[in-house]
């Protein structure tokens, strides 16, 4: 939390004395409920720490009535690394940290030379577009009491009304001021309001999640909410106001137990780095070579369980956690709990910072006033959604930013009609040759290439209307978007899967299918060999692949990137081989993807029936969850990653198309082609640790998939985070 000196002792009880004579006068101004105000004051309140399973502790019946009441989340997603100042900055601003550079409490800026902590002045820091900016801007009015940067001169505004961040203000003083600010004339009344408390963080550090003194806390942080409540009653303001109620993380227990000390295994780690120690642990090696810092990386690698090293670049891609110099170039990432320590043992009872995936991080959210449903829950969502709400709420154009506009207006009482996605032309088929096959025979240069014509061939001459069949089966949700990207995409029809060929790269962007089951096994021999339906300019080669390595020097090897064990028709054996299905793969890369092709698809067939599988290579070798600029790759490009996109049906249906939208159910993968330093994940965990949301996968790509579903089905599908795999 923000404050770490003070511990709130005893429950404050609120007496209120109201003079009649004042509040008639106050009722008789233009209160916000008035119909000439379009808008309603929007109230964000943060309770720092709270943990969405507090909820349960039985300690909370005011957030209780209002989670019932109105619109409540199983929990909030935090973004990574879950700490304070991070979060709070991405709920105010729609970005994750890498974007808006607020990447931890306290870190290092090599171009300022300097560092930052929580008490640094210099709005310099902070970048990006807070709400309370955006609102002033526009010509409305804002108000914080307390928010991390909202005390800062952030591009050269201030929210209109603010206070200079003092942990020692009590927590009623604030909650008086906010209705104050609540019942000001229409012309100086905030459009939006935030308050801030420090509890129960900073007891959930101190006592750990689970105990007494955190119960306590609690109490009182939910008697100020009462408090709240209770006078915006006296004032008959209550249904004017919206209301999120929220936290920026939850709270794991830790303890001495659960400390790694780095000097055991760097024992100059004190003058070699700039280190910052904790849940949430980065090393700046003071050199800055490469060498050094495999050094570095080789001596902690392995060396405990519960700790994972990444360089920076290496991190999943849903952390969306690399693309900022500050970022140390090595990041440790740690289970639940789990803290490093140079000189003393922080022996802290909880802690926070780690994987948003751990149950443990989950943070509350409640909303709740006119603009929100009435008793409904909403599936659980990341933060930098927030945003986009928040300015709809308060009638304001966000600034570009992270979140997806529109996904959470299903929350709302009455949402605008939703955006559509910009209509996409069909890419053409390439079609089979028509006159003498010949030609084409020897286009791809492998050394299996056949000198006449096969009889398999035939399956790819297909009319219009089969065309037309074997799309609705592999791609029942439409063809994916992709006209962001210069590639010159063609469609390559198949009896067991539909693919997007890029002409440009001489690659497969994408290939869909739907599986019913498990073909039984087939001896397929790797014969590469020419696609007809490409020519001498569009077509891969045999020999391209020849001596292709790695940024780092791997061997890369030729991969199909339609698995050949899926091929249905046994006729067939060598259309898994045609160079149009031919990406580079690594050996790195081979392991866990026969895991997910071979163990967990079968398994999922098994338990949940028929599957869709897109699958396609990621070309983000820069780190930034974007795709890198196509016109410089060399052909062919090696991918950075490969990506997976399963979906299943959550009810009983005997083919997905008929699977209702709401039921959908999606999990991703963005496996990479090489890491320069293995954890030695167990393969599950592996594949867990590099999934993805398809909404990160259609960033990484510049792809859009799902593009025939309705808005509400796409957006929930596509934001969806999956933090367990799915039972096999």
């Amino acid at each position: 939390g923000m404050d770490t000196k003070r511990v709130v002792t005893g429950g404050v009880v609120a007496v209120y004395v109201v003079a009649t004579i004042a509040l008639l006068a106050v009722l008789m101004r233009d209160l916000p409920c008035s119909n000439s105000h379009p808008t309603h004051p929007l109230l964000i309140i943060s309770l720092d720490g709270f943990w969405a399973q507090y909820m349960d502790r039985g300690v909370t019946p005011t957030l209780q009535a209002l989670a019932d009441g109105g619109v409540k989340a199983a929990y909030m997603k935090p973004s990574y690394p879950t700490l304070t100042f991070p979060n709070h900055y991405t709920i105010a601003t729609g970005l994750y940290p890498e974007s808006h550079g607020i990447i931890a409490n306290s870190f290092y800026d090599p171009e300022y030379n300097s560092f930052f902590g929580m008490s640094t002045p210099d709005p310099k820091w902070w970048g990006g577009d807070p709400i309370w900016n955006t609102i002033r801007r526009q010509g409305k009015i804002s108000a914080t009491y307390f928010w991390p940067g909202s005390d800062k001169n952030i591009s050269g505004t201030y929210p209109t009304y603010y206070k200079n961040y003092d942990g020692d203000v009590p927590y009623k003083d604030r909650v008086d001021q906010v209705v104050s600010w609540l019942i000001m004339p229409k012309k100086k009344r905030p459009d939006l309001i935030t308050l801030y408390f420090e509890e129960p963080d900073h007891t959930g550090h101190g006592s750990g999640p689970d105990s007494q003194e955190v119960k306590e806390q609690l109490k009182i942080v939910d008697d100020m909410i009462k408090r709240l409540i209770k006078s915006m009653d006296d004032y008959r303001i209550t249904p004017c106001v919206n209301m999120i109620i929220l936290a920026d993380h939850g709270m794991a227990a830790a303890g001495s137990e659960r400390v790694i000390n780095l000097p055991e295994y760097i024992p100059n780690i004190t003058t070699s780095a700039i280190t910052f120690v904790g849940s949430f642990s980065r090393i700046r090696p003071r050199n800055d070579s490469e060498e050094v810092k495999m050094t570095f990386m080789d001596k902690l690698v392995g060396q405990k369980k519960e700790m994972r090293v990444y360089p920076k670049e290496d991190l999943p891609t849903r952390y969306h956690f690399s693309n900022n110099r500050r970022i140390e170039s090595i990041v440790l990432d740690l289970d639940a709990g789990w803290t490093t320590n140079i000189s003393y043992p922080d022996a802290l009872e909880g802690q926070h910072g780690y994987d948003n995936f751990f149950t443990s991080m989950n943070a509350l959210f409640i909303a709740s006033g006119p603009d929100f449903k009435t008793q409904m829950e909403t599936e659980p969502f990341q933060n930098i959604e927030l945003y986009n709400l928040m300015c709809y709420l308060t009638g304001v154009t966000p600034s570009p930013n992270n979140g997806t506009f529109g996904s959470l207006h299903h929350i709302l009482a009455n949402p605008p009609a939703p955006p559509t996605l910009p209509p996409e032309t069909k890419p053409p088929t390439s079609p089979y040759p028509t006159g003498d096959v010949k030609p084409f025979l020897d286009i791809s240069e492998c050394p299996r290439n056949f000198n006449v014509s096969m009889p398999w061939l035939g399956s790819l001459k297909m009319t219009e209307e089969q065309q037309n069949e074997t799309e609705a089966r592999h791609l029942p949700w439409g063809v994916p978007h992709s006209s962001s990207l210069p590639a010159s995409i063609t469609l390559l029809h198949h009896l067991d899967h539909v693919t997007g060929y890029s002409q440009v790269l001489k690659m497969p962007l994408w290939t869909s299918f739907t599986l019913q089951e498990v073909p039984p096994s087939q001896n397929l021999t790797e014969m590469w060999s020419s696609d007809l339906r490409l020519n001498k300019t569009t077509t891969a080669t045999c020999s391209s692949y020849f001596n292709l390595t790695t940024p780092m020097g791997e061997n890369i090897s030729m991969f199909p990137l339609f698995p050949p064990d899926f091929s249905v028709d046994e006729s067939l054996p060598p259309l898994p081989f045609l160079v149009s299905n031919l990406v580079p793969g690594s050996a790195q890369l081979e392991a866990p993807w026969q895991v997910l092709m071979e163990e967990l698809v079968p398994a999922w067939l098994d338990l949940y029936g028929p599957l869709n599988l897109l699958l396609g290579p990621v070309f983000d070798n820069n780190a930034d969850s974007l795709p890198d600029n196509l016109e410089n790759f060399s052909i062919p490009e090696v991918p950075s990653d490969l990506f997976a996109v399963v979906t299943r049906c959550k009810v009983n249906v005997t083919s997905i198309d008929l699977c209702p939208p709401n039921n959908l159910d999606a999990v991703s993968f963005i496996i990479p082609e090489e890491e320069v330093i293995s954890n030695n994940l167990e393969d599950t965990a592996y594949l867990l640790e590099f999934s993805a949301k398809v909404h990160d996968v259609e960033l990484v790509t510049g792809l859009t998939f799902f593009p025939a579903l309705d808005f509400q089905p796409r957006t929930s599908l596509i934001l969806r985070i999956q933090s367990q795999l799915w039972t096999t």
